[in-house]
């Protein structure tokens, strides 16, 4: 949730001025209770880790702090490139465990989406490394993310077909629309003279990632809140990002662009928008539901008893 609060900043700061530093801070506030788990509850957290879901899932956390860095390098530049540099590198390190703990014991049916997130999802440091003047690192990590998304793209979708996933993790099918948008973003990020066709290649395959998972969205939903609902957010703002950073690129090349184009960038946008409410929505009333209820709870003992 935290890193589809911040890159929903980033998408939505040229439309609508004053949000980004909100989005950000909530961003920061949900990372921090991450982070507080951890150093509070270290036993709980090394339990979930021996679970491929959450390993896996966990790369969230640096990829959302390599953004919230970028936010604030222009006002505290040492610091927040100290903070990006590990993540980065826990990042890495994160991708080195994963793979001797759970992918050197392989078994097909423990595969799930976010394996993207463990390892294209280090290409979020390609994305931000220009704030630091890091392109050339990030150029590196970028062919380093963008070289495991064809193979992981074969081996999930071959887990989808073969065996059945639990309600709890179907909502992790979202994550599909993230790869290939996320590699454009990262792309152009770090190329100072991109292929435009290679550009346009992965587009049409983002899109088409994209029309995939709405087609399976409704299901989801209706299905019923599950924590996985977080693969809701960051891979459609990382759709509509990375669209309208192509559709700039093809602009800025001279390329003929339709108008039509420009509509359907701000439709996906603002479909991401609403789909981050949506699930931070979800996010406020499953983590406040036990609060309230021990709320109520201490009210109907403290009520005094009228004879």
């Amino acid at each position: 949730m935290s890193l589809g609060l911040v890159a929903l900043g980033g998408l939505l700061a040229d439309y609508v001025p004053g949000v980004q530093p909100v989005l950000v801070a909530l961003s920061v506030a949900m990372a921090a209770l991450v982070v507080a788990k951890a150093c509070l509850f270290p036993s709980l957290v090394h339990d979930d880790f021996q679970n491929p879901i959450f390993a896996s899932v966990s790369a969230t956390l640096f990829m959302a702090i390599m953004q919230i860095c970028a936010f604030f390098a222009p006002v505290a530049f040492v610091a927040s490139f100290a903070l990006w540099a590990a993540a980065v590198l826990g990042h890495l390190f994160l991708m080195a465990w994963f793979t001797l703990r759970h992918v050197r014991e392989f078994k097909l049916e423990n595969v799930f989406p976010t394996y993207f997130i463990c390892y294209v999802g280090v290409i979020v440091a390609s994305v931000t490394s220009p704030a630091f003047g890091m392109e050339a690192v990030g150029g590196v990590l970028f062919w380093l993310g963008f070289a495991f998304y064809p193979v992981l793209l074969v081996v999930i979708s071959v887990r989808f077909l073969k065996h059945p996933v639990p309600a709890p993790a179907k909502p992790l099918f979202c994550i599909y629309s993230a790869p290939a948008s996320l590699s454009i973003a990262g792309y152009l990020a770090v190329t100072n003279e991109p292929n435009l066709a290679f550009v346009a290649v992965l587009l049409a395959f983002a899109q088409l990632m994209f029309l995939l998972v709405l087609t399976q969205l409704p299901k989801f939903v209706k299905g019923g809140f599950f924590p996985s609902f977080a693969a809701m957010t960051f891979p459609f703002v990382i759709t509509a990002t990375a669209f309208g950073d192509a559709v700039e690129a093809f602009a800025d090349a001279g390329w003929f662009v339709r108008d039509a184009v420009g509509v359907l960038v701000g439709a996906e946008t603002a479909f991401a928008a609403l789909m981050v409410a949506f699930v931070f929505a979800h996010y406020a009333a499953f983590l406040l539901k036990p609060v309230l209820a021990a709320w109520r709870e201490r009210s109907a003992v403290a009520e005094p008893v009228v004879d």
